[in-house]
């Protein structure tokens, strides 16, 4: 189905969902829910995914106007400062997603605060020795994670350090982008989700070329890099790692998103960040209007009457137990797949 057809019912679909989703909470954010039971899986502190959950409710504010919802983003925005000083650089997830959106779109200005304090947090822990962030301990990372490069929160942390604005803050930005260029962009297009390093040594390496996911959240990280910082060679590595996804999967994208296997899901969810970042790249470089097709058609892929019908997405690729992965629907595979609809209904 179209997104012209199911795109605006899929999105009030998806808001609606949150009000059954929300009385499962209590005071515990939704993790995940298997495509098997109505349960969610809840947690106390959010997990990194927590920050998508007051994001979703940041986003409908905005849209229906409603105090109310409003109130409730903040509630949840609020719970997420327990994160301020975890020691991973995921924690900009949780704080870009959960208060930036609130201080951009609504100039509220707890939010404001707490995105300043985590901006604060994240310069603090930079590592003037490596030149970027590591992935951290923290968040699972373990002791491992303090000697890794990862690329998935590259967005929402130079998100989160253009919020807090300063010369600094810009230039640590710029050598973090400048780092993952160097160890985890592949000739090809292709990203390395992380490397394992030691001084400037690779040790390992992991997703290249195999998770999407990963891949996407190089492409939506350089379409935020390319937007801040206004370097042609960022926007090169964007349309490269764009034009890699479109080769090795985008060309194929019905096939990829239609097929029913539970042996070899494919991550939905990824689809949908990839989906967004085109998008964002195309406003940037409207002359590419190849990503705004692809961006498109992706989201063309994803709808289904029972998404427009039910507002749940069960897109998203995640671990429900050790050696178990299934999609199960997320508020973070939710919160990508909103964003792009609404960037194209826009």
């Amino acid at each position: 189905m179209s997104v012209d057809v199911l795109g605006s019912v899929s999105i009030q679909a998806i808001f609606a969902n949150m009000d059954q989703v929300a009385e499962q909470c209590g005071e515990q954010f939704p993790l995940f829910r298997q495509s098997s039971s109505e349960q969610w899986t809840l947690s106390r502190r959010g997990s990194w995914l927590g920050g998508f959950w007051a994001g979703l409710w940041w986003r409908r504010a905005l849209i229906s106007g409603r105090e109310q919802d409003k109130r409730q983003a903040l509630r949840w925005s609020q719970k997420l400062q327990v994160w301020l000083q975890e020691p991973s650089i995921n924690r900009s997830f949780v704080f870009w997603y959960g208060a930036g959106l609130g201080s951009i779109w609504h100039g509220n200005r707890q939010a404001e605060a707490n995105v300043d304090l985590a901006a604060q947090a994240l310069l603090n822990s930079f590592d003037a020795s490596s030149g970027f962030w590591p992935l951290g301990s923290g968040m699972g990372g373990g002791e491992s994670g303090n000697h890794m490069l990862n690329v998935d929160a590259l967005a929402p942390t130079l998100l989160v350090l253009n919020a807090q604005g300063g010369p600094v803050a810009r230039q640590f930005g710029q050598w973090h982008v400048d780092a993952c260029l160097r160890y985890l962009q592949k000739r090809s297009g292709a990203w390395r989700d992380t490397v394992l390093l030691r001084g400037n040594d690779v040790l390992a390496e992991q997703g290249a070329q195999t998770w999407q996911r990963g891949q996407a959240w190089a492409m939506l990280g350089m379409a935020s890099a390319t937007r801040l910082y206004d370097r042609a060679s960022y926007a090169h590595a964007a349309l490269k790692a764009c034009r890699y996804w479109h080769e090795r999967w985008g060309k194929y994208a019905h096939g990829f998103l239609r097929q029913k296997s539970p042996l070899s899901p494919v991550d939905r969810s990824a689809w949908a960040i990839a989906s967004l970042a085109m998008y964002e790249l195309w406003q940037i470089l409207p002359e590419q209007q190849w990503l705004h097709e692809q961006s498109r058609l992706y989201l063309d892929a994803l709808l289904t009457p029972e998404l427009s019908e039910t507002g749940r997405f069960v897109g998203h690729l995640y671990k429900v137990a050790p050696g178990q992965s299934e999609l199960v629907e997320s508020a973070c595979a939710s919160f990508f797949l909103l964003e792009a609809l609404l960037a194209h209904l826009a």
